[in-house]
């Protein structure tokens, strides 16, 4: 009984029960689909391993082991400011590796000169405006808004004995 209140609380959705999650694992839409490959065979023998590679010659070794070093000590000392970078080793391929200097950026062509002042230039644009003064001190106050920005006064109370409300009551 309490196998049953646990798998009726296995629901995927609502419409989807333990019962149709059975059977869409392992029911009716499994039946059209091929086996994975190596299923209907025997299991492999574990005794059966492959030869060793051939490990080449002892002269190759000692170059690689070589090469190997130079490239740990060199990976060991930090390349200061200011230094050249040491040159990409021996025989490595130069088609995928970063370029040791950036690229020099492209020549531009020089523009015309611009006329300066004449009004022939460039027809249809007016003198730009003149700027406005800097104050002699950027420091001070700026000079107050004329009197018809200002907001008006608020009215004055009543002359007639108005008291303050009373207090609140607690």
């Amino acid at each position: 009984m309490l196998a049953a209140l646990l798998l009726g609380g296995c629901v995927g959705s609502p419409t989807e029960g333990p019962v149709e999650f059975w059977r869409n694992a392992f029911g009716a839409p499994l039946e059209g689909r091929p086996l994975p490959p190596g299923t209907e065979g025997a299991y492999p023998s574990i005794a059966s391993v492959p030869p060793a590679p051939p490990r080449g010659a002892a002269s190759e070794r000692e170059a690689l082991r070589d090469a190997l070093a130079d490239a740990r000590s060199q990976s060991r000392t930090p390349v200061l400011p200011g230094r050249p970078v040491p040159p990409p080793p021996a025989g490595a391929e130069s088609a995928g590796q970063v370029p040791l200097a950036p690229p020099r950026p492209p020549r531009l062509s020089a523009a015309p000169p611009v006329p300066r002042g004449s009004p022939d230039a460039a027809p249809g644009l007016a003198p730009a405006p003149a700027a406005p003064d800097l104050p002699a001190d950027p420091g001070a106050p700026p000079a107050p808004p004329p009197a018809e920005f200002m907001a008006p006064s608020p009215p004055a109370p009543p002359a007639g004995g108005m008291a303050a409300p009373p207090p609140p009551r607690l």
